[in-house]
Formats: structure tokens, C-alpha cells, sequence
């Protein structure tokens, strides 16, 4: 059986990835949005698809919510195929 592979994406861009677990996945969504919350606020959309929102950002005043997903169950969430040949967004 191989392995999942999980992505970050949000509605119309390709963030990062893949990652080897969800948790792996989840950690680098939570660095991203400069998470220091002991618990994140996460809710589970379908299976193997999760939605992230950081914490509230003084500076930008409002950060987009992460799409922590398989390609598969976001595809069978009505996500495009084509987000996932997108070149990763630059955050840095």
C-alpha cells in the first residue's frame, strides 16, 4: 500500500508539499501562519482533508485559512486538478 501523501493548499493556490503525514503537514501549516497556539484550530472537512486557520495576524490584520489535504480527497471535494501543478507559492 503507498504511502499518502498529504499537500497545503488554499482555494486557488498550491502552498507546499507533499508531506508524509498529515502531522507533518500540519506542523509546517502552523509555521507558515506563525501559530504558538498550544491547540490549532483545525476542523476536519471530509476524509483526508482538514482546514487550518491561523491565528489572527496584527500586522496583515487577516491570514487565509490552509487546506491541509490528499490530492485525492481534494478532488473528490470538488477541488481542480490542475491546483496541484501550480509551482509553490514563495512565503519566505
Amino acid at each position: 500500500m503507498p504511502s499518502m501523501e498529504w499537500h497545503i493548499i488554499n482555494h486557488r493556490d498550491y502552498i507546499d508539499g507533499p508531506f508524509e503525514s498529515y502531522e507533518s503537514a500540519l506542523a509546517h501549516a502552523r509555521v507558515l501562519g506563525k501559530d504558538s497556539r498550544a491547540e490549532p484550530r483545525v476542523r476536519r472537512r471530509a476524509s483526508d482533508f482538514y482546514l487550518y486557520r491561523p491565528p489572527y495576524d496584527r500586522q496583515e490584520a487577516w491570514q487565509a485559512e490552509y487546506w491541509i489535504c490528499t490530492k485525492e480527497a481534494a478532488i473528490s471535494e470538488g477541488v481542480s486538478e490542475t491546483i496541484f501543478a501550480q509551482p509553490m507559492m514563495e512565503t519566505w
